[in-house]
């Protein structure tokens, strides 16, 4: 008779995991302390997760976006010379999310390994810097250089409002300042 898997020993695998992979990134996690975490015998981990890798998939879902969509959803309220100081409730929503799941989100950009999530921030920073390309595309003293060097610097400072702010209204209003300093601050 086939094991039934049930959700409750799932959620106990995927906590003990993100702990796990927090702790010790992706590199450093085993498996065998993911199971006495989740009080289970390593076994039964792959009854649930074929590997590694997709027990961090898993992790990882709640903070795995299309980036590009959530940014030009933006664009319409943000382009157009006109920007806002405001975001958009997409991004806003984004925002929210990433600051439940901050541990997530670190484990994605900073401690994701030799996986295929390996390059997550370096996509994320390009993405932001294609869609401030084209908000500034009429500026006449463009300069990609700047650009890049402004967005991952806007990166670097969101990840450390993830390490550091544990009050979510705290690192709300962090998170909006840089937004408003490094992405519409920038206007030439």
């Amino acid at each position: 008779m086939a094991q039934v898997l049930k959700e409750e020993i799932r959620e106990k695998i995927l906590q003990a995991a993100l702990q796990e992979f927090y702790q010790h990134g992706f590199s450093g996690a085993a498996m065998r302390n993911i199971a006495v975490q989740a009080s289970i015998p390593t076994g039964l981990i792959y009854s649930y997760y074929a590997n590694k890798e997709a027990l961090l998939e898993a992790v990882l879902q709640p903070v795995r976006y299309n980036w590009k969509s959530v940014l030009v959803e933006g664009m319409g309220r943000h382009g157009n010379g006109g920007q806002s100081d405001r975001l958009s409730k997409r991004e806003m929503d984004c925002i929210k999310n990433l600051l439940l799941h901050r541990r997530e989100f670190i484990i994605m950009m900073d401690k994701s390994g030799n996986t295929r999530f390996s390059g997550e921030k370096e996509t994320f920073i390009l993405e932001i810097e294609e869609h401030l390309s084209r908000l500034m595309k009429e500026a006449k003293e463009y300069d990609d250089v700047y650009i890049h060097i402004i967005v991952d610097n806007f990166v670097e400072g969101l990840l450390q409002v993830m390490y550091h702010c544990k009050n979510d209204e705290h690192a709300l209003k962090t998170m909006e300042k840089l937004i408003q300093m490094y992405l519409y601050g920038i206007a030439l």
